[in-house]
């Protein structure tokens, strides 16, 4: 879990899925503003990205029905959004989205 860059209170793992679709929240011990830093981050997005297209051959190369496709989706949904507090990192500012 991060910390954060204010008072380096380790964030607790629902306040990190909440500003990891927010991208800021404030500190729930300080009240100080934290942000998303990018920097280093986008590489571990693409671990998020790269199983889609593997799912979606996938379903083709072995003939799975709906319901097994859709289960198998719903999975790697529900994990990647299980990791996503385990790979932000904090900072006081916001960077530049590029």
């Amino acid at each position: 879990m991060p910390n954060c860059q204010n008072c380096n209170y380790k964030w607790s793992w629902i306040d990190t899925l909440i500003i990891g679709f927010k991208n800021n929240k404030k500190c729930p011990n300080c009240g100080e503003r934290q942000f998303i830093k990018l920097q280093g981050n986008k590489g571990v997005y693409i671990l998020y990205i790269l199983p889609l297209p593997i799912i979606l051959f996938s379903r083709i190369i072995f003939d799975w029905s709906t319901p097994v496709f859709l289960s198998i989706g719903f999975f790697f949904i529900l994990v990647a959004t299980m990791l996503i507090p385990y790979t932000i990192k904090l900072s006081n500012e916001q960077d530049p989205l590029w």
